[in-house]
């Protein structure tokens, strides 16, 4: 199957300093495909030159191809691609304002959409975002008020209203507690079902436990690629236990 997303070459520079070097890699539809590797490896970068965040920031030097369903993400308006692809932060970044309201944000930005059928598509969301059933009858409670990690998933939720084919986690779990982080973990295996996702992240348990598709970056390269958790517990490989163990630190 064609992948939903490839990279080809792709290099990305901010003044001197090079952070990911001819990067190749292919995102594959409906899994959960996992860029594992330790702070400061590109890993963030990465999924901001997806989407093309980075052209926000003029210090960026970009190279190589970056396909999304067989078109260059450059021949996207840079809405539509961000609509097409949400991002989910490291941290929740919820605004101040009622559950409602940050959960219709992007779609009352992107169209006008009658109450009913606003209604509709915010408690599917929810619902989607696995939170519909602790939020339900407080709608209009400002959202700072909720935890951290019912933070997170409804800033899944408000990505998910604009009905991305993928979405992208840049270590979405690294401020919650375990039990909120199991949560993030299980509904990623769930969101997959409708869903592509991206997962950047440094815990090799969570990639063990979630990725169909599993690739190691260090320095800005891809130093290997494979399937799932029995490639992270692939033994035969002395250089992958030295990566991860240097990951695991």
């Amino acid at each position: 199957m064609e992948p939903i997303i490839k990279l080809e070459k792709l290099e990305v520079s901010s003044g001197k300093k090079k952070i990911l070097d001819g990067v190749n890699l292919e995102i594959h539809k409906n899994s959960i495909n996992t860029v594992l590797g330790p702070s400061g490896g590109g890993k963030s970068t990465l999924l901001r030159t997806i989407n093309r965040l980075t052209d926000l920031d003029p210090a960026f030097r970009i190279s190589g191809t970056i396909s999304f369903n067989g078109k260059k993400v450059t021949e996207y308006s840079e809405v539509e691609l961000r609509r097409r692809i949400g991002m989910i932060f490291q941290r929740p970044n919820p605004f101040p304002m009622p559950i409602y309201d940050n959960v219709a944000f992007g779609m009352r930005l992107q169209s006008y959409v009658q109450k009913k059928d606003l209604d509709v598509l915010v408690e599917q969301s929810l619902t989607d975002a696995g939170l519909w059933e602790e939020v339900k009858g407080e709608l209009k409670r400002d959202a700072i008020t909720l935890s951290g990690g019912q933070q997170q998933r409804m800033c899944i939720a408000r990505a998910l209203i604009l009905r991305p084919d993928v979405i992208m986690m840049d270590e979405p779990t690294s401020s919650l507690d375990p039990t909120a982080k199991s949560r993030i973990e299980d509904l990623m295996l769930d969101l997959k079902e409708k869903y592509t996702v991206i997962l950047v992240t440094h815990d090799i348990a969570q990639a063990k436990k979630v990725s169909d598709y599993t690739s190691l970056i260090y320095n800005g390269k891809i130093v290997a690629s494979g399937e799932g958790g029995e490639f992270l517990e692939d033994s035969a490989s002395d250089s992958l236990k030295s990566f991860l163990g240097e990951v695991s630190v």
